[in-house]
């Protein structure tokens, strides 16, 4: 697949969600798990309407990820148990589209380290990822991945 890579000045997106770490191997079945009680508090409160599923990457350490799991809101939330109000970082970024499966989003992380090199920008440690609307068809699932940008170099 060709990704497109372009850059923007990432706004935060305000997010209710779940801090865990999770193995690489474990990665799919965690976020799934955390996504399962992020929503029902979600539905709890009528006012937090929701947005699209994020996952916020925050580096390694031990062999695990640290992520924030959750859902944008767009409305008030109100933070339960250990879903709390975070969002995802603000700055400038660079980001591509990734179209299929959630497990050959490989390419769009080359293509992102790709344009990084070849334009000299360093990637600030976070990256996230923000899944389009569900559908059952793979190769119409849509996640748009971004890396933030450590400020360019004057």
């Amino acid at each position: 697949m060709a990704y497109a890579v372009r850059t923007e000045h990432a706004a935060a997106r305000p997010l209710a969600a779940i801090r865990a770490q999770a193995s690489q191997s474990r990665l799919g079945s965690e976020i799934v798990r955390l996504l399962d009680v992020v929503w029902p508090v979600l539905r709890e409160q009528g006012e937090a309407r929701p947005g699209h599923n994020v996952v916020v990457y925050h580096g390694v350490s031990d062999g695990m990820l640290t992520i924030d799991v959750g859902v944008e809101v767009l409305g008030q939330f109100v933070p339960r148990g250990d879903v709390r109000l975070t969002a995802t970082p603000s700055g400038d970024a660079v980001t591509t589209a990734h179209l299929g499966e959630y497990s050959d989003m490989g390419g769009a992380y080359r293509a992102l380290e790709q344009w990084c090199t070849a334009n000299e920008r360093r990637p600030a440690g976070v990256n996230w990822e923000v899944y389009g609307d569900w559908t059952d068809d793979p190769a119409k699932l849509r996640t748009d991945v971004f890396f933030l940008l450590e400020p360019a170099a004057r």
